[in-house]
C-alpha cells in the first residue's frame, strides 16, 4: 500500500512540474511580457484567476473583463508594475478607463494627484502622481494599461508597450 501510494505521488509530482498550467500557458501565449525592460527585470508574472481577482480587488468590485495579467519588474531600489486586463470591447475598455480615473478624481482618500491628459503615439494616455511613483493608464485595442514606475522609467515602460501592441 506504501509503494503505491509513493508512486501515486511521484506521478503527480512529475506531471505537476512537467505540464504547464493554464496559467503559464494563457500568459504566454496573451501578451508578451519581456524578461528585461530598460534596465527592470520579470520577477512576477500574475495570471488568470489570481490576476482577475486582484483587479477586481483593485476596484473594489467585480469589472467585466476576459482576462488580465500583473508584471511586476525590479532593478536595484526601482519598481515597475503592469495592470493589463482585457476588455470584452474597446468601447468597454474606455468606459472602463472613464468611471474608474473619475471615481479616483472624486475620492478623498485617493492618494493619486496632478492627473493630465496626452497622446503618445496616437494612444490617449492619462497620467498622475501617487504612492511614490508616477501612474499612466492607457487602452491599446480592448487591453486597459495601468502601468506604476518612477520617472526615470515610466516613459520607457510606455513606449516598449506601445511599440510591442
Amino acid at each position: 500500500m506504501i509503494r503505491m501510494i509513493t508512486r501515486y505521488f511521484c506521478l503527480f509530482v512529475f506531471l505537476a512540474f512537467s505540464l504547464p498550467s493554464s496559467s503559464q500557458s494563457e500568459a504566454e501565449s496573451a501578451l508578451p511580457f519581456d524578461p528585461k525592460i530598460d534596465g527592470l527585470k520579470l520577477t512576477e508574472l500574475v495570471s488568470g484567476y489570481e490576476a482577475i481577482k486582484a483587479i477586481n480587488k483593485l476596484h473594489g468590485m467585480p469589472i467585466r473583463i476576459r482576462r488580465g495579467f500583473i508584471a511586476h519588474y525590479e532593478a536595484k531600489q526601482h519598481k515597475a508594475t503592469i495592470w493589463v486586463s482585457e476588455a470584452h470591447s474597446e468601447d468597454l475598455a474606455d468606459k472602463q478607463i472613464r468611471i474608474m480615473i473619475s471615481k479616483m478624481k472624486s475620492s478623498k482618500r485617493s492618494p493619486f494627484h496632478h492627473y493630465n491628459a496626452s497622446d503618445f503615439r496616437k494612444t490617449k494616455v492619462i497620467g498622475f502622481h501617487g504612492m511614490g511613483q508616477i501612474h499612466y493608464v492607457f487602452r491599446i485595442n480592448k487591453w486597459v494599461y495601468w502601468i506604476s514606475a518612477n520617472e526615470e522609467h515610466i516613459d520607457k515602460l510606455l513606449g516598449h508597450l506601445c511599440k510591442i501592441s
